[in-house]
């Protein structure tokens, strides 16, 4: 869950710089309020929200040790990411329970260790009504072939999360998107994993079927129609989020949701308009690859 808006293309000079700085300025942040064992935990939309809502200001150039010591850039001044260092060990946090309520041994000591670090940055509502939305869907996995009750927990999430760190901005149709568009692409990407291990997925379980392939074109059809309106949603609407760094932020949602489009669209059907068959076998246009990778 969450990880799937990122540069997914060749970025100029300072648009390298400036996501370098809310990215290596939340890296710097975790460990100061939460120690080095979160630093790789970085959840990218949190970098998203964090260049959504903070402009743009003094930076600092330094080598960083954890990527060979090549040149990066952060914030003189990080203060203004405590939050969204909060909200990335939030967001670990569901991820650790929603193991735990899917039955996997998760040691109790660090559940809580991570609860205790969270415990005063969210009030008790929230925080049990996040555990309980995790658990619902969980409930729900267990018997429904809806997906749109199965993504519903998943909605309601982003809802609530939105609602903390977007004040005011009363989109549901946005959080509810965003929050289906998540489970529907987990599930595609998951799919054959978690057949593998012999766990949940929501696509084998909607559209009965053991493989990808089995899916049949009316099924493919609705998949991909549902994630082309859903990018649509999320492209009209963001802009009502977005405070500072307008043309980078819609820039990364631009080519994060074409790129993903592109892999769910392989990985189902075998390509699609967006790729190239010579002799056949699939070639992405050079412009399209994952060329700059954190």
């Amino acid at each position: 869950m969450y990880g799937y808006i990122s540069l997914y293309f060749h970025p100029s000079d300072e648009e390298r710089k400036k996501y370098l700085n809310y990215y290596c300025g939340l890296c710097h942040n975790l460990k100061k309020n939460y120690g080095n064992i979160y630093r790789p935990t970085i959840i990218k939309e949190v970098v998203l929200f964090a260049m959504m809502q903070n402009e743009f200001k003094e930076i600092e150039e330094f080598k960083c040790p954890l990527m060979r010591f090549q040149k990066r850039y952060k914030p003189i001044q990080d203060d203004f990411l405590d939050k969204y260092s909060d909200l990335n060990l939030l967001i670990i946090y569901g991820k650790i329970l929603d193991y735990k309520f899917e039955g996997h041994k998760i040691a109790e000591y660090f559940l809580k260790k991570i609860e205790s670090r969270i415990i005063d940055k969210y009030d008790d509502k929230f925080l049990k009504e996040y555990s309980n939305l995790i658990k619902e869907q969980s409930e729900i996995e267990k018997y429904s072939e809806n997906m749109d009750e199965l993504a519903r927990p998943s909605e309601k999430i982003l809802e609530k999360i939105l609602e903390i760190y977007f004040p005011g901005k009363e989109n549901y149709i946005l959080s509810n998107t965003i929050g289906y568009l998540i489970y529907l692409i987990d599930s595609i990407y998951d799919f054959k994993k978690d057949t593998k291990r012999n766990k949940f997925n929501a696509l084998k379980r909607v559209y009965k079927i053991n493989k990808l392939e089995d899916l049949d074109d009316s099924s493919k059809d609705e998949i991909l129609t549902t994630y082309d309106i859903c990018a649509k949603i999320i492209l009209e609407n963001y802009h009502e989020f977005t405070e500072y760094n307008h043309h980078l932020v819609k820039k990364l949602l631009s080519f994060s949701l074409r790129n993903h489009r592109m892999e769910i669209t392989k990985l189902i059907v075998g390509g699609g308009n967006d790729e190239k068959r010579n002799n056949g076998k699939i070639k992405r246009r050079k412009n399209q690859q994952f060329v700059f990778k954190l």
